[in-house]
């Protein structure tokens, strides 16, 4: 990790992180914790970086299909309470999985291309486990 990958990861976590966190705890009406695997993230260059606040969008856009209702909200709030995020360059390690109240998300915005899950595909994963 590089200077100008220090100092994105740094502007992320004091800034973007923490409003996409607030945007979240608005739509779910519950505190939903974001972890980063931040050494993932900035084991290549500043582009996966770059590339995280479209991730932030598709999970801003997910949370806010499911918590549409009150019915939504609560067995949202029964099933998850945390996102872990993962960076891969790897395609065939995009993955997401919904276990101990955590979803863990991997993605691939490092390497060739960009390949992560989009917000209806979150949903449609997530709706099927409430």
């Amino acid at each position: 990790m590089g200077l100008a990958e220090k100092r994105l990861a740094e502007s992320i976590k004091t800034d973007s992180l923490p409003a996409f966190e607030s945007k979240l705890n608005n739509l779910a009406g519950y505190p939903i914790k974001v972890n980063i695997d931040w050494n993932t993230f900035t084991a290549f260059d500043t582009y996966p970086l770059s590339r995280l606040e479209i991730v932030f969008g598709d999970l801003e856009s997910f949370v806010k299909k499911i918590c549409t209702d009150d019915m939504g909200k609560e067995a949202l709030k029964e099933k998850m309470s945390a996102i872990n995020l993962t960076n891969t360059d790897n395609r065939d390690n995009v993955s997401m999985e919904l276990k101990d109240a955590t979803l863990f998300l991997t993605v691939q915005l490092a390497g060739d291309s960009f390949s992560s899950q989009t917000d209806s595909q979150i949903a449609g994963y997530v709706e099927t486990l409430l």
